[in-house]
């Protein structure tokens, strides 16, 4: 455990002027402090959020606390012991949202606590390996700003805003993308704070990496090649820096033997990544990429637009983060044409066979949350009309391309009103793109999104064939909510022929891949004590058509320059 230091404040890696009251300010400030609480044995116990800014003009200060994000709910529940100075403080109906009552504008220090709701170092088979709300244990802390802030409603996200650590523990890291200055409201919120037993590592040209754990296939210098080449790739397909950047690396022990996830979540700086030890580097450097893009997409070039839920402007914000990261990658040759277009199959035949392929977008967006297949469905759809428009910008009679449509934006920022999607409109018609009707059709009405045999022609050839649906034979789904207890087995299946029964237990995967009817799969339960290993082609009873890109023969330098080019655009 740690001993707390004797001073006040000992790990402010960066404290800000003047960070006091916010009386005598000429404009609205904003100023966080994180305290950690220990315990007897110096291990952490909570932290302690300080928030001064001033009040309402009307004295009614409202409060929004976190509620639903990130596929966890009643995020409030972590928050507790709240104290105002300067105002009342009272709870309202909504547990989302507290009231204050003051003198008209008034400075106000809100006080509250941060408590533990997750951060079991070790998965069990109903976890998921990205847990954003907030994590205090003994030797770390994690906290996430859209988990852990409560927001003063009447300010806006633009407010100049500071931030500091206090009474950090003698020997602890800490870590955030807040040590800086030009911080607002919002920023506070998009923010990644990590503390305790993490290595701090200097990835150089101001970037930091946070990682705690160790992984089997990735050692510290492996990160640190890692993250700079991906680094080089991103800012050389965009022609811009992202500037200081932190990215958080969280290890968890896997929940059994062949079980691995990856996840994260980009907070325009910096990146909070979770994995399971077992993860592969080449899935790590895929995360990785992506995440990054997210500075730009939709980090520059326009962002959420604020009517309507956010979730159905996620085939943007993902789906473009994948096609520009993937691009990125094959452009700076950190990805094969080959690697580049075995994600791109895997991601099509998903798309393909996707139970909610048809599904309008807002219907789709109501399950990001809930459903794997809806959540995956935004990333696929935007990747695919990102390819849709490349092919159709460059068949222009004056050749153009995606990174040339995405370079535009960029250059506009984030005019105000003009949303990424809204700012992608303006820009792709304004190209000869006629993109309004192809949204309409292939993101909102849901429509399957085509793309011709000669897209991508220097690479190789798209090509279609049909092939049995992808079934386990039994309810997955009702299975992990009964704790591994095999639930729905179809009669006549062929994991019922392979000899599942409602009732086993299932330990893990051993085989197979999810979504390949054309792989056998091996699933390894426990059948009255006995551990069994059941082997079988998980097929059901329909038929499916599925496309695949099929790369021409690039062995020559000619035809892999050319495919690169294509790829490089």
């Amino acid at each position: 455990m740690y001993r707390l230091a004797n001073t006040l404040l000992i790990a402010a890696l960066f404290l800000f002027p003047g960070a006091g009251s916010v009386q005598g300010r000429d404009t609205a400030h904003v100023e966080l402090t994180y305290r950690p609480v220990t315990r007897s044995d110096g291990g952490f116990a909570a932290i302690d959020i300080a928030l001064r800014f001033p009040g309402s003009p009307d004295g009614v200060t409202h409060i929004n606390l976190p509620g639903e994000w990130g596929g966890f709910d009643q995020l409030y529940a972590q928050l507790s012991n709240f104290r105002a100075e300067g105002a009342t403080l009272t709870t309202t109906a909504n547990p989302t949202r507290m009231e204050l009552r003051h003198v008209p504008g008034a400075p106000i220090l809100l006080r509250y606590r941060i408590e533990n709701a997750g951060g079991s170092e070790r998965l069990t088979g109903s976890q998921i390996v990205n847990d954003y709300r907030p994590i205090v244990r003994p030797t770390y802390f994690h906290l996430i700003g859209d988990a852990v802030l409560a927001k003063p409603a009447h300010l806006p996200g633009e407010t100049p805003a500071s931030f500091r650590i206090e009474a950090m523990p003698a020997g602890a890291a800490f870590a955030s993308d807040l040590e800086h200055r030009a911080l607002t409201l919002d920023k506070l919120v998009e923010s990644v704070a990590v503390g305790g037993d993490f290595r701090l590592i200097d990835a150089g040209g101001g970037a930091r990496l946070a990682v705690r754990g160790r992984f089997d296939a990735r050692d510290d210098h492996g990160w640190i090649d890692s993250f700079r080449k991906i680094a080089a790739a991103s800012t050389g397909y965009w022609n811009s820096k992202t500037g200081p950047y932190l990215v958080t690396i969280l290890a968890f022990e896997p929940s059994g033997p062949g079980a691995t996830s990856i996840g994260g979540t980009g907070r325009g700086d910096a990146f909070a990544f979770f994995a399971t030890t077992n993860a592969e580097p080449a899935f790590l450097d895929r995360i990785m990429a992506h995440e990054m893009a997210h500075s730009w997409v939709n980090g520059r070039i326009g962002g959420f637009a604020k009517e309507g839920p956010e979730a159905e402007q996620y085939w943007l914000s993902e789906g473009f983060t994948d096609f520009t990261s993937w691009r990125a990658l094959a452009r700076s040759g950190f990805w094969t044409p080959e690697h580049y277009f075995g994600e791109f199959n895997t991601a099509l035949a998903e798309y393909d066979r996707s139970p909610l392929r048809a599904t309008p977008n807002a219907a789709a967006a109501a399950l990001h949350w809930t459903d794997e297949d809806a959540r995956k469905l935004a990333y696929q759809r935007g990747m695919l009309i990102a390819h849709w428009a490349d092919h159709r910008l460059a068949s222009q009679r004056r050749p153009r391309s995606m990174r040339n449509l995405l370079h535009v934006m960029q250059a506009r920022g984030n005019p105000p009103g003009d949303s990424a999607i809204t700012l992608f409109r303006k820009t792709a018609n304004k190209y000869g793109l006629a993109i309004d009707a192809a949204l309409a059709r292939f993101i909102g009405a849901g429509e399957p999104i085509p793309l011709p045999i000669d897209f991508l022609a220097a690479c190789g050839t798209l090509k279609s064939f049909e092939r049995p649906e992808f079934h386990r034979g039994f309810d997955i789904e009702a299975t992990r909510s009964q704790g591994g207890t095999i639930a729905g087995v179809i009669e006549g299946s062929a994991a019922w022929r392979a000899g599942m029964l409602n009732g086993m237990k299932l330990i893990g995967r051993s085989g197979g891949e999810i979504g390949d009817s054309m792989t056998e799969i091996a699933y390894d339960v426990e059948d009255r004590g006995e551990k069994r290993t059941l082997r079988y082609l998980p097929q059901g009873s329909k038929i499916q058509t599925v496309r695949q890109f099929e790369t021409a023969d690039l062995t020559t330098p000619d035809a892999r320059r050319r495919c690169i080019a294509a790829l490089s655009r």
